[in-house]
């Protein structure tokens, strides 16, 4: 954080003031001006003490504390020259630390079909100035090429949504093997709440290739969604089984079945999908 925030963060805090609602009612608008004005460049956040990003004033309250196991476990897992999909971008946390990590050899395609999302996504990749190693694709990733229905319901957290949910839009779709068709993917990372097999399904004849399928899928999973496509415990496992994929949790035990949200880890088990160069 800068020095503007920190110090108005520390005052906010302070024993005597922690209480002043009156007071911090008044001093609001002067605080969001003055966070505007010395955020035009971004807000700094060092993202679990190793990353640092540079944020749009619009979300100075993120912390800087964000998926820690997640993130140490993924950033530790990239090879330099690494091509990286992030499937469910949101506003480009991830996208622009793998970016600054994997720069100039490496590169990231960041999927993200919300429009605000999106617009808050380019806007962090600018600011950061990673463009040279990030393609950005206003699209959803699913199981068939055209177009899906969308919701912007905060309750249902922006997921895509069925035919009948309400506030839904239409927003075009994409399969991994019609993105990546002849192309390579080294890792994978998939958050899409709930329709992780649907961007699996979409990705079969990838999987199957032992020369361009990604040898780590990270899956961020939303069993308490899965009713709306149609997805399993066993379903999705069984899929992940079927193209060679070992699956645990982040703290490497063997993930037998899925029951609550979480992130899984599938591992290729093909022994030419090693390392291919020095990590970064």
């Amino acid at each position: 954080m800068n020095l503007v925030e920190r110090t108005c963060i520390a005052i906010r805090h302070t024993t005597r003031l922690t209480h002043a609602r009156w007071l911090w009612t008044a001093a609001r608008p002067i605080y969001n001006s003055a966070i505007t004005a010395f955020g035009r460049r971004g807000l700094e956040r060092l993202m679990n003490g190793t990353d640092s990003i540079r944020i749009s004033p619009k979300f100075r309250n993120l912390g800087e504390v964000y998926e820690p196991e997640l993130w140490k476990q993924f950033m530790s897992s990239l090879t330099a020259g690494d091509v990286v999909a992030d499937v469910g971008a949101h506003i480009g946390l991830y996208t622009i630390a793998l970016a600054k990590r994997l720069a100039p050899n490496g590169s990231v395609i960041a999927f993200e079909p919300h429009e605000q999302n999106y617009d808050a996504l380019t806007h962090h990749v600018g600011l950061n100035g990673v463009q040279p190693a990030v393609e950005t694709v206003r699209t959803a990733v699913g199981a068939v090429d055209g177009h899906v229905r969308f919701t912007d319901d905060q309750d249902v957290q922006n997921r895509i949504a069925a035919e009948n949910t309400c506030h839904s839009s239409t927003v075009p779709a994409i399969t991994l093997d019609s993105f990546f068709k002849d192309r390579r993917l080294d890792i994978l990372k998939v958050d899409v709440e709930g329709f992780e097999e649907e961007v699996l399904r979409g990705g079969e004849v990838l999987l199957a290739d032992s020369s361009r399928a990604p040898r780590l899928i990270y899956l961020e999973v939303h069993p308490y969604n899965w009713s709306l496509c149609g997805t399993t415990s066993d379903s999705l496992l069984g899929r992940l089984h079927a193209a060679h994929y070992e699956v645990g949790t982040l703290h490497g035990e063997q993930c037998g079945k899925i029951v609550t949200y979480g992130h899984i880890i599938a591992r290729r088990l093909d022994k030419n999908l090693g390392v291919r160069e020095r990590k970064v």
